[in-house]
């Protein structure tokens, strides 16, 4: 392993150890946006994301991507996305055909159709809800990097 790789992964077992020593402790956890960057800095067919800590019942990814995303539905996970460099469209609502469940209540791939597109630039935030089909669409050469919280939906 280099000395990267060895990095970033004691890096996600201390912030892993960090968030629940802060949860018992009442102190926040600090991750810098450079070690954030460093995080997904590499992308494999499109895309990276790795977890950055976050309390109880929230699940937090750093993700970036340069090619578009599968249709994804989470059937009791909200989304919701920070951007912090880059555009895409996202995709959200309407119907999809041809997806196929990758774990208990997640579906991907196939094709949506009657979403509505929202552009996506820095600084922008969108909230899925759970149950929508969305898809991250990102132009040709294009580098996106964002921030998703998922939550359960209440």
């Amino acid at each position: 392993m280099t000395h990267a790789r060895l990095w970033l992964a004691g890096l996600l077992v201390t912030t892993a150890a960090a968030a629940a020593a802060a949860a018992e402790t009442g102190r926040g956890v600090y991750v810098s946006a450079a070690q954030i960057a460093a995080l997904v800095a590499k992308t494999k067919d499109g895309v990276a994301t790795a977890p950055v800590p976050a309390g109880p019942g929230t699940t937090m990814l750093a993700a970036h991507r340069t090619a578009d995303g599968q249709v994804e539905v989470h059937l009791k996970l909200n989304d919701e996305f920070v951007v912090q460099s880059g555009h895409a469209t996202v995709l959200v609502g309407g119907k999809v055909e041809g997806n196929k469940e990758a774990a208990p209540g997640e579906w991907r791939g196939g094709k949506v159709t009657g979403a509505k597109a929202y552009q996506l630039g820095p600084g922008d935030v969108l909230w899925i809800p759970a149950g929508a089909p969305h898809q991250t669409l990102v132009p040709k050469g294009g580098d996106f990097r964002y921030l998703a919280f998922k939550f359960d939906a209440k």
